[in-house]
């Protein structure tokens, strides 16, 4: 560390004497000045010490500007160009996200229908009284009639209240039933239509694959039951035979969409981080800044007596 004490040109009376110098002006002052008072003259300089708060706060509201104002050009152009890409990579994952979810959507209401899944599962409720003995006190669901699950936004009030009842008395009888491979019981009902949840379980829960459209017929001519009433049916390793190929590819479609949207949520994590640092990172070398170069005034002598204002300079190498 070096200490240099320059007398400046001041009577004794003097109320206040501010200095800021900057880097270069301290080094000439520092090389060039004598050592006596007489001609210790620095008047004219002045420090520039930095706001740590504002230094904070603009690299927290903007990555980047904090470093502008610490005179760190190449420190800005980073942190702003790591705003840029959050901001386009978050956009692009975000867009093609919801495009996704809005095409597993139209596959659902154009593949998945709630009124065929009700009539399976009362055909269901049916297979497992007569060959397990069971005892469903649910009443059937009575299928809602004349809607088209393929354009729910065309729906009446009165449709829309039909399709509600339904999926209430879907749900009363699933709470009812099980699995005759396992016996056990139906680990999820179906949620109201077009929901999250919705759109989710009707491709991940094997329960759900008869309301697809391409699900194997259940019922024979005379209407015996199929080995397909059960989609739990387990086959040659660990298959389900009778689950169609509807429901696993609707399964990876949601499931890839779900990740897009999933990775554009990760990426907005960036921008807070990227703001937290940067605003850190100003604020910190702002506080260098100001470690390495203090002032402080007091009141010395010249070498012939006469009192003189001095600015102590303290500079950190």
């Amino acid at each position: 560390m070096t200490s240099v004490d320059q007398g400046v040109l001041a009577s004794a009376s003097s109320d206040t004497l501010s200095t800021n110098i900057s880097h270069a002006a301290l080094r000439a002052a520092i090389i060039h000045s004598p050592t006596d008072y007489h001609s210790g003259n620095v008047t004219g300089l002045r420090a520039e010490e930095r706001n740590v708060a504002l230094a904070f706060g603009a690299s927290a509201i903007l990555p980047g500007a904090g470093q502008y104002y610490n005179k760190q050009k190449v420190k800005a152009i980073v942190a702003i160009s790591l705003e840029a890409a959050a901001i386009t990579g978050y956009s692009v994952m975000r867009s093609r996200g919801n495009s996704a979810e809005e095409d597993f959507q139209n596959v659902a209401h154009n593949s998945w229908s709630p009124a065929r899944y009700a009539t399976w599962l009362n055909d269901y409720t049916q297979y497992l009284t007569d060959e397990f003995g069971a005892t469903v006190t649910a009443p059937p669901v009575t299928i809602a009639s004349g809607i088209n699950f393929q354009n729910p936004s065309d729906w009446s009030s009165s449709q829309s209240q039909d399709v509600h009842r339904m999926i209430d008395e879907i749900t009363a009888v699933e709470r009812q039933l099980f699995h005759p491979e396992t016996g056990a019981a139906f680990s999820h009902q179906l949620p109201d239509f077009s929901v999250q949840q919705y759109y989710e379980l009707i491709g991940k829960y094997f329960q759900f694959a008869p309301g697809w459209e391409d699900y194997p017929a259940w019922k024979d001519a005379e209407g015996n039951f199929l080995v397909a009433i059960d989609p739990e049916h387990t086959g040659i390793d660990g298959s389900k035979p009778n689950v169609s190929d509807s429901f696993y590819r609707y399964a990876r479609e949601h499931a890839d969409a779900q990740d897009m949207l999933r990775r554009a949520s990760q990426i907005s994590l960036l921008f807070v981080f990227n703001h937290l640092i940067a605003g850190i990172d100003a604020a910190v070398n702002a506080k260098l800044h100001n470690d390495r170069l203090d002032t402080s005034l007091g009141l010395a002598y010249d070498p012939a007596g006469r009192p003189a204002a001095v600015t102590r300079l303290t500079f950190s190498f």
